[in-house]
């Protein structure tokens, strides 16, 4: 079976950060070392951390020592001043794009725009980003119409560029005045092109990340588009041999928090089938 990989595999610059601001920290820390919630939306990592002693705790309100570092996709406002109001020591693991769009969709809201989230609202950092704006803004995953008539727009890190500009495009359409921001992850706009490239070139593709992965959803989604067979999957134990019957050429493409080697894990078993 031949096998083409993206370009880009193995974790963003964010993922990575975090991961090595949790393992030095663990490294030459003494004290208890959490995170609260887990750091990334992979498991396999996540469950890594647990191994070597880092505790992922889901409420600020329980953790009463040690240091706590900040997850990838950020935390709640009101998290935040619990964890402060403790005196315990923090570590900022927040992905510097998450605060950036963070910081615009404030700037917005103090000029007096109302500001609209492209995203899920269900997600962590669109959660934390509400929570800095006191909740005082609407999250949008498809057009609709909005109250009032100047519109601050941003998008959570992860989602579709060509969803985000149709939406800007509508609201400009529809007389708004509109200030925006394209807070889309450059490496996500990166791999969701050439998840659309290599999905028309091969026979079957595999999209490999977190089951709470966003960046891995979008990514799905846009081979799915481009290819119906294609699967999500997280490791190379969900791997169905009946999917390959009469298929030989393969595409492999990852989220931005799914490890190098388990794309390479993958890859080798494809190759064998």
């Amino acid at each position: 079976m031949e096998v083409v990989k993206t370009r880009y595999v193995g974790f963003c610059f964010g993922v990575r950060r975090a991961v090595e601001l949790c393992l030095k920290e663990k490294a030459s820390a003494k004290g208890t070392l959490y995170t609260l919630g887990p750091l990334i939306h992979n498991e396999q990592v996540v469950e890594r951390l647990k191994a070597l002693g880092i505790i992922v705790e889901e409420a600020a309100e329980r953790i009463e020592e040690g240091t706590v570092v900040l997850r990838t996709h950020g935390i709640r406002k009101e998290e935040e001043l619990v964890l402060r109001k403790k005196g315990l020591r923090i570590l900022d693991a927040t992905c510097p794009l998450v605060k950036r769009v963070r910081e615009h969709a404030i700037s917005l809201r103090q000029e007096g725009y109302k500001v609209v989230i492209v995203g899920r609202e269900d997600h962590p950092e669109v959660k934390s980003v509400l929570s800095y704006l006191d909740n005082d803004a609407i999250v949008l995953s498809q057009y609709e119409r909005i109250r009032g008539r100047r519109i601050g727009l941003v998008a959570q890190t992860t989602e579709e560029l060509g969803k985000f500009a149709n939406i800007a495009k509508r609201l400009i359409e529809e007389g708004y005045e509109v200030r925006v921001f394209n807070t889309v992850c450059m490496v996500t706009r990166l791999r969701q092109r050439e998840a659309r490239e290599i999905s028309k070139q091969v026979d079957l593709v595999l999209v490999l990340g977190g089951k709470a992965s966003s960046n891995t959803d979008k990514l799905y989604n846009v081979a799915k588009n481009e290819n119906p067979c294609s699967y999500k999957i997280e490791t190379k134990a969900d791997i169905e041999p009946e999917w390959f019957k009469g298929k030989r050429k393969v595409g492999l493409i990852a989220g931005t928090s799914t490890p190098g080697e388990v794309v390479e894990e993958v890859a080798r078993v494809v190759k064998s089938l």
